[in-house]
């Protein structure tokens, strides 16, 4: 039974994760410079989308400011941000110096992930030790999300 239990845990862990780390991207990329969107350009207010997301974990996965679980959260340990970026019409590509240019190919070798960026976007990866109620030792979950807006 506790077998089971904890890989029922797993998968509902695994289905948490994705489905909020989603719309929370999402969410992140609501915060659009309106200056910079009534010329044409999609440029995120960086520190606006990071609070977006941040609230957004939060709200969904009953989690507080620092991403503890909150006492009725499903989660016994605290969820991690390991990775969140922003690509938009703004961003410069560090080996040219050029702004990038849409396709964009995103690699991120530390966290594998290969991704062509049709439009601007944001990229998240967070990771969260699977809860125990019983015995065992709960697996880390990561899970990583792209946004992004396409003309």
């Amino acid at each position: 039974m506790t077998l089971q239990w904890n890989i029922e845990t797993d998968l509902t862990t695994n289905s948490y994760m994705k489905n909020y780390l989603d719309i929370a991207v999402h969410d992140a990329a609501l915060a659009l410079d309106d200056e910079e969107l009534s010329r044409g350009y999609v440029v995120f207010v960086q520190d606006v989308a990071e609070e977006n997301f941040r609230q957004s974990l939060m709200f969904h996965l009953r989690l507080n400011y620092d991403l503890s679980p909150l006492e009725d959260s499903f989660f016994q340990d605290p969820v991690e941000i390991k990775l969140l970026e922003f690509f938009d019409d703004a961003t410069i590509d560090p080996e040219t110096g050029e702004p990038i240019s849409f396709p964009y190919v995103y690699h991120n070798e530390e966290y594998q992930i290969i991704d062509v960026l049709r439009g601007p976007g944001v990229v998240a990866v967070i990771e969260v030790q699977s809860p125990r109620y019983f015995r065992g030792e709960g697996m880390t979950i990561r899970k990583a999300s792209v946004y992004e807006y396409v003309f």
